[in-house]
């Protein structure tokens, strides 16, 4: 059983989280964790299902990297004030996140093979975040 939000909790949860992402609805990305509902924000900032060619990493690490830092501090602000907790009843804290193997394998690549291809014959790197 959880205990009900109080209003200024209720407030504070739709002031600063308006949309809030469940990781049962999605797909591509599979969790570690007992609990499922994250910050949209903090999905958002996460590049998953995306090839990281030279320019793209470089440019998510210049210049959106300090977004990955705020926002797993915000979600643990949301998860706070919602009051998540484990099936043991102590406070959700940490979460792990990773793009799905299956997914990965039997659709992402697929649809990019040719785009893999003409990157790593141009010597160059792809990254992806898993």
């Amino acid at each position: 059983m959880t205990n009900p939000l109080s209003p200024i909790q209720d407030q504070l949860l739709r002031e600063n989280f308006p949309q809030v992402a469940d990781l049962r609805n999605q797909v591509h990305i599979s969790y570690w964790s007992d609990y499922h509902l994250i910050s949209q924000s903090l999905l958002d900032s996460l590049p998953f299902g995306q090839s990281l060619g030279p320019t793209t990493f470089y440019q998510y690490i210049d210049y959106q990297f300090d977004n990955l830092l705020i926002e797993p501090r915000r979600n643990l602000l949301f998860w706070s004030l919602s009051g998540a907790n484990h099936f043991n009843q102590t406070p959700v804290t940490q979460t792990t996140l990773f793009f799905d193997e299956t997914f990965f394998w039997h659709y992402y690549i697929p649809v990019q093979t040719r785009e893999i291809t003409e990157t790593i014959l141009q010597g160059n790197r792809i990254r992806f975040l898993s």
